[in-house]
């Protein structure tokens, strides 16, 4: 697979007026509205280093190279790529980007669009486009970078990504701390744990039915991520005893974090501010129900809820755990964000994403004939 081929394959579909499905390794097609089309374009063989600056901390790959190759690769430098995206570790860099997908690393190092330089794509005219650039501060004028980022392929085909890396911390420990009190008591530690001068990468809160099925527990629990240097982060977890009792876990946990919701059937994220995510924790933590699993994420205000294929959580007027900040989505306090709906859901909660004049107007001048991944933006 190469750019040319890319643009021969969507020049194609714009001759035959057929629509065309774009994928990455298709580790993650049930997401996202159902899409029309009858021919496949996969870039998971686009793949491979196209130059890397260790000295300005910059890497260039082709948009099939796979998350778990650029660890690899950056690694060697003491480098790494702080973008830990929930699915598999063979996602793609270029699914990853197209999706705006962020995991629990993104508290501290920001979303996908912060570490993107630049890009190279391929819109739905056929033409070869890039934006960015290859060193940190390089954006003059409109980002279209950032307009990419998050577009789920309908504007244009990613080839080619720039990325901004930060030097590997020298010590990056994870620890638990259980969560199994009565709520007043769990919601008191959950505030000091967000509250305290601690600098943790990451502090996640996940459910008793999440706690399971990582094996980690019986009962509510917080992971927290250190890193830094080895004083510091010794410091750190000397100062989170304070609080409560923290017990040493594999850093290793993080990737089975990022594939909690593989046999979820949905999956959906609310965002609202951080006070309010901290104020409801504990009773969203309480929710004994086993077909949910809730991880929350207190400093960035989000909840991320996983319904189990044996689960009956969602329906056509959308799912939310008890709690208060669904009641607010109207007024912009909380946002609800389907990620994963059974196919004949999406029509009912979420028709279009393209409703309003100047969505529209960008979606004609990328992809006038709506061939690329058509369906995704309703």
């Amino acid at each position: 697979m190469s750019t040319e081929r890319v643009t021969s394959a969507i020049r194609d579909c714009l001759a035959s007026g057929t629509a065309l499905r774009i994928s990455g390794r298709g580790t993650w097609l049930d997401a996202g509205r159902p899409v029309r089309a009858s021919n496949a374009l996969s870039l998971a063989e686009d793949a491979g280093v196209v130059s890397y600056v260790p000295g300005d901390l910059t890497l260039t790959v082709r948009a099939g190279t796979t998350l778990s190759e650029i660890a690899s690769i950056t690694s060697e430098r003491d480098q790494w790529l702080p973008l830990d995206p929930y699915g598999a570790a063979d996602s793609t860099i270029g699914a990853t980007l197209a999706t705006a997908s962020a995991g629990p690393l993104a508290s501290s190092f920001g979303s996908p669009r912060d570490l993107l330089l630049g890009l190279e794509f391929v819109n739905g005219r056929g033409e070869t486009i890039r934006a960015g650039g290859k060193v940190v501060k390089n954006v003059a004028g409109f980002d279209l970078s950032r307009l990419l980022t998050g577009s789920w392929g309908t504007l244009g085909v990613i080839t080619e990504v720039t990325l901004r890396l930060y030097a590997r911390p020298a010590a990056d420990r994870t620890v638990r701390i259980d969560l199994d009190g009565p709520e007043k008591q769990v919601g008191s530690i959950v505030r000091a744990i967000v509250s305290s001068p601690l600098a943790p990468y990451t502090v996640l809160l996940l459910n008793a039915a999440a706690a399971r099925a990582l094996r980690i527990g019986a009962s509510p629990v917080c992971l927290i991520r250190f890193g830094g240097n080895d004083a510091v982060v010794s410091a750190q977890v000397t100062a989170l005893s304070q609080i409560s009792r923290p017990e040493e876990l594999d850093a290793k946990i993080w990737l089975d974090v990022r594939q909690l919701d593989g046999d979820a059937h949905s999956t959906i994220r609310i965002s609202s501010l951080p006070q309010r995510v901290v104020a409801n924790a504990a009773r969203m933590l309480h929710d004994n129900a086993e077909a949910i699993r809730t991880c929350i994420d207190p400093r960035r205000g989000t909840v991320r809820i996983m319904v189990s294929a044996d689960g009956d959580g969602a329906d056509a007027d959308g799912w939310s755990p008890d709690m208060n900040l669904r009641g607010d989505a109207g007024n912009h306090a909380s946002e609800i964000i389907f990620e994963k709906l059974p196919a004949e859901i999406w029509a009912q909660v979420s028709p279009s994403v393209v409703s309003d004049p100047l969505s529209r107007g960008i979606k004609n001048a990328y992809d006038p004939l709506n061939i690329l991944n058509p369906g995704i933006l309703g």
